[in-house]
């Protein structure tokens, strides 16, 4: 279905913009118009424009936690769904927000619930969003399980950003350093290569390994560069591919840093996301099945397949997940104590709990660790360079004497 880039007014006046799919210009124009919104212009998008569009008006995850907690306390006011977003609509400060509230809106009074409204846009609320919200409908707490989905969301961001914050400074410091080798040896030593050559003396055996390393990419930076962008690609094909994935996936769960990490991040996605949806009321068979969506390791994925088959056949979840030998023996006898005690959905959230934290603090850890690590090897990369430079002067002031 082609995409179309509008601007229109809407009902109050104001001039908007957007981009939807239809099938020809006239359908887009008559929705448009379905809606109370007089279109100004309409222009087909080619792939690329699309894209762009696509892109542009893409929405953060501080858009959806807004538009979340908002609703969640709207209807938890005991307010109808539909003047909840409108009274959204209104209060929307993004021109984009406003826009998606409009059109959600506009579904509700069109006789479609919540959820099927919210389905239109799986680029922005994907499947656990949309289900969580189905069966807060069915059950009649949709606000309660907002509120949770907000939680989930809002969790999830102070996750990412405290990752993304404290990998600004090491990213920094590692950066200053590779420029600071490349300046010298693109610029530096060459200068000095040259002046030994003019005066035709030998120098030591680690200056003249620094002179040819220099000469060599100073001549040949576009071999290295160009090779280096061919194995790039090779290596993300053969990533993408199915087999490929598998086995690249394989491999970082085995390494000894990353690996354990990488698990306990999948791991408290995981939980966290299984231990929301059967707190709001989810099945077990249809909370496995979504929250193994959340996963995007293929290895633990398949574990999960297989927990999901073999809970369709009525057998124990932590049974389950021991047989698979991805899950930690540790969350394996804590998720048979919650299904024990009846109390499986606030064990899995304990779990996600208790792996944030760790997560959070094996960042820490290794973060500061990449500090003093980057610091050394610099320096020793850096005065390697200088002190052959040196032992070459050194040398000079020898003969001259």
């Amino acid at each position: 279905m082609p995409n179309f880039h509008y601007e229109a007014l809407d009902a109050s006046g104001q001039k908007i913009s957007g981009t939807q799919e239809a099938n020809s210009q006239d359908d887009l124009v008559a929705s448009l118009v379905a809606q109370g919104i007089q279109p100004l212009k309409v222009k087909r998008l080619q792939q690329l424009e699309a894209l762009w569009q696509s892109r542009r008006s893409s929405f953060s995850h501080d858009n959806i936690l807004y538009f979340t907690r908002e609703l969640a306390d709207l209807l938890g006011a005991g307010i109808p769904v539909e003047r909840a977003m409108a009274i959204l609509e209104e209060s929307a400060d993004e021109p984009r927000v406003r826009q998606l509230i409009r059109d959600v809106r506009a579904d509700i009074q069109g006789g479609k619930k919540l959820s099927e409204a919210l389905s239109r846009w799986p680029e922005i609320f994907d499947s656990l969003y949309v289900n969580m919200v189905r069966v807060g409908e069915m059950g009649g707490v949709l606000p309660d399980v907002l509120s949770r989905l907000g939680d989930f969301l809002e969790r999830a961001r102070e996750t990412r950003k405290f990752i993304i914050s404290s990998s600004i400074y090491p990213s920094i410091l590692m950066l200053v350093g590779i420029l600071s080798v490349f300046i010298l040896v693109t610029f530096v030593v060459p200068k000095f290569g040259q002046i030994f050559e003019d005066m035709n003396q030998p120098v030591p055996f680690a200056t003249a390994i620094i002179i040819d390393a220099s000469t060599f990419l100073r001549q040949w930076w576009w071999l290295i560069a160009g090779t280096a962008a061919v194995a790039g690609a090779a290596f993300h094909y053969w990533k993408r591919s199915p087999e490929g994935a598998r086995q690249w996936d394989r491999i970082v769960l085995r390494l000894p840093v990353a690996g354990p990490f990488v698990r306990t991040v999948q791991m408290s996605r995981l939980f966290r996301t299984l231990g929301t949806l059967l707190e709001s009321g989810v099945p077990i068979l249809k909370g496995i099945s979504l929250a193994a969506e959340v996963i995007t390791n293929s290895v633990i994925r398949s574990a999960m397949e297989d927990v999901y088959r073999g809970v369709r056949q009525g057998r124990s979840l932590s049974v389950l997940m021991k047989r698979t030998g991805e899950f930690p023996s540790l969350v394996v006898h804590l998720v048979a104590v919650g299904e024990e005690t009846g109390a499986l959905s606030r064990m899995l959230l304990k779990i996600a709990d208790d792996m944030d934290a760790k997560i959070q603090n094996d960042t820490k850890m290794y973060l500061s660790m990449v500090e003093p690590v980057t610091i050394v090897l610099m320096g020793l990369v850096i005065g390697g360079i200088i002190l052959s430079m040196l032992m070459a002067i050194f040398g000079i002031n020898d003969i001259a004497m």
